[in-house]
């Protein structure tokens, strides 16, 4: 109900108290029917008002979560190639480590598991429509908790948690590796690089492959982010039901 409105049905009521012709009886029912009207009027001018807002916000929670699940299904394959090259990383550095195997390195071997030895580990997470609905207060669109919590904690606690680890052992591959393989590797006839039995069994690689132990680190928060993002689309696609 308007305001407008408002004050033309209380005037009626200060016109029924001080019309002098009419029953008591008369003015309480005329003032009961004002009060009716009005009291009636603003609670459906609220529930209306209730009702759109509810509408609107569902419609955001829809258009949200529509979108939250392809930001996960890629975020999923880019943290299954991080898994991914983590362990590759872990099984070159294995390899090299072995006591046993230094004696069967063939040319081939060592190409191979030498290949996996020297990258960085990448993480890039599609946080943005996140963020943004965070930014804005409506996090609470989101009406199942356990999905509005399960979202809450992989974006403000799992995926921190990995790029923070990450980032440790990106620091540590482009600081201490980079710079012994600055000094240190050689290259061949075509300028390409020299990983040989002379250089892999060195002490000093194989103390820098030790700490390719973080990678574990890695691994274990790479791995609960994913199950972490599994659920939720699970979650979404149970929600859509």
């Amino acid at each position: 109900m308007s305001s407008h409105e408002v004050i033309k049905h209380s005037r009626k009521i200060l016109g029924a108290v001080n019309t002098k012709n009419l029953s008591l009886r008369h003015k309480l029912s005329e003032i009961f029917i004002e009060i009716l009207i009005i009291v009636f009027a603003i609670s459906l001018s609220l529930f209306l008002e209730r009702w759109r807002e509810k509408s609107h916000d569902r419609a955001i929670e829809k258009n949200f979560l529509t979108a939250l699940k392809l930001d996960l299904q890629a975020d999923l394959k880019e943290m299954n190639a991080t898994s991914a090259r983590s362990i590759s990383m872990k099984e070159g550095a294995k390899y090299f480590l072995r006591p046993d195997q230094q004696i069967s390195w063939s040319p081939d071997s060592i190409k191979l598991y030498a290949s996996k030895l020297f990258h960085n580990v990448y993480f890039f997470p599609n946080a943005n429509r996140y963020e943004s609905l965070k930014s804005s207060g409506k996090l609470d669109v989101i009406e199942n908790e356990e999905l509005q919590n399960d979202i809450i904690n992989l974006y403000q606690t799992l995926i921190p948690d990995l790029e923070g680890q990450i980032k440790y052992f990106d620091d540590f591959m482009n600081i201490q590796v980079i710079d012994y393989l600055i000094h240190n590797l050689k290259m061949d006839a075509e300028n390409k690089p020299l990983f040989d039995k002379s250089f892999l069994s060195s002490g000093e690689i194989k103390n820098l492959l030790l700490l390719y132990s973080d990678l574990d680190d890695v691994l274990k928060r790479v791995n609960n982010a994913i199950k972490a993002g599994e659920k939720i689309i699970a979650e979404i696609d149970q929600d859509k039901k």
